[in-house]
């Protein structure tokens, strides 16, 4: 398809959100763009990476504004179909809605980020790391997601890790990996490696399956996250990735997990299973 094409049909399935919540276009050459009185948001396209990214900006809108990346999709222009596209909108519009729409009004500073675990009490066996711990410490290392966790509480009222990692935190250690900037790996791995050796199964579940399963065995960024992944969990992350790159039974679960029930923790058995089925 040409991309013309694919942002007219995108535009087309945008058209009921965008004048539900008074969006109207601004750009269509390199990206298609929308603004209104809430703020902005555009999508564009990188044929190198086939990827599709979602951006957008709260607010007053200004020639100084920096559009902040929300989420990505691996969208290839020359395999993909017309209902491709039309499915990529409706995932679009969901996150307009969700960004833009009008909400109950809530006090951010009241929300409670999820809590850690102490070091000491974790490294000692006391307890164990879970995933309110990695919330917490990824919104410390990440503060452009503590908002966008505190949303997830507002929206689910708990945290749903496997619903924020997928949506949003997997893409932002993935573009760290992509970066490969020595500091930043090392400040991230140093995190993940710690949560994962002490980690419950839930949240060893979420960080090798959920978030560096994402890397779908990746040449160059299954090299980068060599260079800093311990021992302990780089060989079941390896056993992942080799499955994450398929298109099977258990990625296309991984992509669709089972919808929300309140109240019930959700925990994702893929890990184990994943294993279990590459022996």
């Amino acid at each position: 398809m040409e991309l013309n094409e694919v942002f007219r049909i995108i535009e087309k399935r945008l058209e009921g959100v965008n004048d539900e919540l008074g969006f109207y276009k601004i750009s269509d050459f390199d990206c298609l763009a929308f603004q209104s009185d809430k703020g902005a948001y555009k999508i564009t396209y990188d044929a190198q990476a086939t990827i599709m990214a979602f951006e957008c900006v709260m607010g007053e809108v200004n020639s100084d504004s920096e559009y902040g990346t929300v989420s990505k999709s691996l969208f290839d222009i020359n395999t993909y179909e017309e209902r491709d596209a039309k499915s990529f909108a409706n995932e679009i519009s969901d996150e307009v809605k969700s960004l833009f729409g009008v909400k109950k009004k809530v006090d951010f500073d009241k929300v409670k980020m999820p809590k850690a675990v102490s070091k000491n009490k974790a490294k000692n066996g006391v307890i164990s790391y879970d995933v309110d711990s990695l919330a917490n410490r990824f919104a410390l290392m990440f503060p452009q997601m503590k908002p966008i966790i505190k949303q997830n509480i507002v929206d689910y009222d708990e945290f749903l890790p496997e619903t924020f990692f997928t949506e949003y935190g997997a893409d932002v250690v993935l573009d760290v990996i992509r970066r490969g900037d020595d500091q930043e790996c090392k400040k991230l791995f140093k995190m993940l490696n710690e949560i994962y050796e002490d980690g419950t199964n839930e949240v060893q579940d979420i960080i090798g399956v959920t978030i560096l399963g994402a890397m779908k065995n990746d040449k160059d960024m299954m090299d980068t996250a060599d260079k800093y992944m311990s021992d302990y969990m780089s060989g079941p992350v390896h056993e992942i990735n080799k499955i994450t790159r398929k298109n099977n039974s258990l990625t296309k679960k991984l992509l669709n997990p089972p919808p929300y029930k309140p109240k019930k923790k959700r925990t994702n058995p893929l890990q184990s299973s994943l294993l279990s089925q590459n022996k």
